[in-house]
């Protein structure tokens, strides 16, 4: 069954509004739960929609983009404290925890950054 099929219009509408937030806006847009009450759609079901039409769960793709997007600021050459601030980390360790998380290694060792 397609994917239109499973969920109906507004449910597309607000999963597909909410990727577009997110790219925007670099993973820092509002909580699913808030647009999904904006939306008319439970935030379960937005996820649900979210993971159907784009393969990952809103949660794993909001973390992809803001890793890649770390990357790019690395290559303009910014400083580890530069990109975690843009990234709306709080600390610079929490960054370089998901980063090393995510790539298997920690920014300073691949790019050669001070933190």
């Amino acid at each position: 069954m397609k994917t239109e099929k499973l969920f109906k219009r507004h449910v597309l509408q607000a999963v597909t509004c909410y990727k577009e937030l997110l790219d925007e806006h670099c993973a820092n847009g509002d909580p699913a739960h808030k647009l999904s009450l904006q939306m008319g759609v439970s935030r379960n079901v937005l996820q649900q929609g979210f993971r159907k039409l784009f393969g990952e769960s809103i949660r794993e793709y909001k973390l992809r983009i803001r890793m890649e997007r770390g990357r790019t600021l690395f290559d303009l050459g910014k400083d580890l404290k530069d990109v975690a601030h843009e990234l709306n980390y709080t600390k610079t360790r929490a960054f370089t925890t998901a980063f090393k998380r995510f790539y298997g290694h920690t920014p300073t060792k691949v790019y050669n950054v001070l933190g």
